[in-house]
């Protein structure tokens, strides 16, 4: 007992609390940015995994608390390292966005949504296995005749957003 508290309380509301910051940080955690030399998601899960050990071993061990604690925060210690390098920093290092960059849409083919006048803009989508982008689009050099609806086209450029295309028929001809 801690002052009249028994420390199975103790541990019991101390995991409460690290269970409640802890889903406020996985909610906020990218909004903040943690420079310091204590990193709160690494020590949030390790004061949980101390207390849940804790307070697990003080309901079924007869142990002294002293030694309770120092195999809650060992065990906590080793399962918080292995948080952190098979979860936390591949996620950090992972890549923010799925989206293709404008740059690698350059030399795709793509199907014209709305005609493509020849003097002006209309709009194509480009598919790909992460989901589809709609751009505005141009001709990129001189036309005849517009492009329309359903048809594919090459994009040769990309600039401020917009692709440049040339009208595709496809390599292989039938």
């Amino acid at each position: 007992m801690i002052q009249g508290i028994p420390i199975e309380t103790i541990y019991l509301y101390l995991l409460i609390i690290c269970a409640g910051i802890a889903v406020l940080l996985v909610i906020f955690g990218d909004v903040f940015n943690f420079d310091g030399p204590i990193d709160p998601m690494l020590v949030i899960p390790w004061l949980a995994f101390t207390s849940l050990f804790g307070y697990l071993g003080e309901r079924f061990f007869e142990w002294n608390h002293l030694i309770l604690f120092l195999v809650s925060g060992a065990i906590a210690s080793i399962l918080v390292f292995f948080l952190n390098f098979y979860v936390l920093m591949p996620m950090k290092n992972a890549e923010a966005t799925i989206s293709i960059s404008e740059k690698d849409l350059e030399g795709n083919t793509a199907t014209v949504v709305t005609p493509i006048p020849v003097s002006g803009m209309g709009e194509i989508q480009f598919k790909s296995v992460t989901g589809s982008i709609s751009r505005p689009a141009a001709f990129y050099a001189p036309q005849d005749q517009p492009i329309e609806r359903g048809a594919q086209v090459l994009i040769i450029e990309v600039r401020e957003r917009v692709c440049y295309v040339v009208p595709y028929k496809g390599s292989l001809q039938l």
